[in-house]
């Protein structure tokens, strides 16, 4: 007469096997899920930058003057631009969350997210800005800010 089922050794043999796919699958699903999050983080990095460029570009440009150059902008910095008649003052500040906030005559709104820092610096009348977004790995991104229609500041 036959028996039917496993041995015991059969049985460890199959979860034996069983894990070591099981564990390969799991390392496979962790670097996948590594990559997808430095993508996001990047990806957030560039619409931060984006946000505050665009932001940034047209206060400057309408903007009376520059403040003191070099100026940078962070958690305990701000920078003031002056615009307009009747004038509108814009501040920009950094707070602890890592927001660029953007307040204009006292109205504060958030420009944008994840930023640590910004630099302007000016030659002639061209302005330099560099922000630095606060993602993990996130590189700083430079842009030009060109003399205006109406001149220098």
């Amino acid at each position: 007469m036959r028996q039917r089922g496993f041995t015991l050794i059969e049985m460890m043999m199959g979860l034996a096997i069983l894990s070591i796919v099981t564990v390969a699958m799991a390392g496979t699903f962790l670097v996948a899920s590594r990559a997808v999050s430095n993508e996001a983080r990047a990806i957030a990095a560039d619409e931060a930058v984006s946000a505050a460029s665009l932001w940034l570009t047209r206060d400057l440009n309408s903007a009376a003057a520059l403040p003191v150059l070099p100026a940078t902008v962070n958690v305990a910095n701000t920078v003031t631009l002056t615009s307009g008649s009747p004038p509108v003052v814009v501040v920009y500040s950094v707070d602890n969350n890592r927001d660029l906030v953007r307040t204009v005559n006292g109205s504060a709104t958030t420009a944008a997210r994840g930023i640590t820092s910004v630099t302007i610096t000016a030659a002639g009348c061209y302005a330099t800005v560099t922000i630095q977004p606060s993602a993990t790995g996130a590189t700083a991104a430079t842009f030009n800010v060109s003399n205006r229609p109406g001149g220098c500041w």
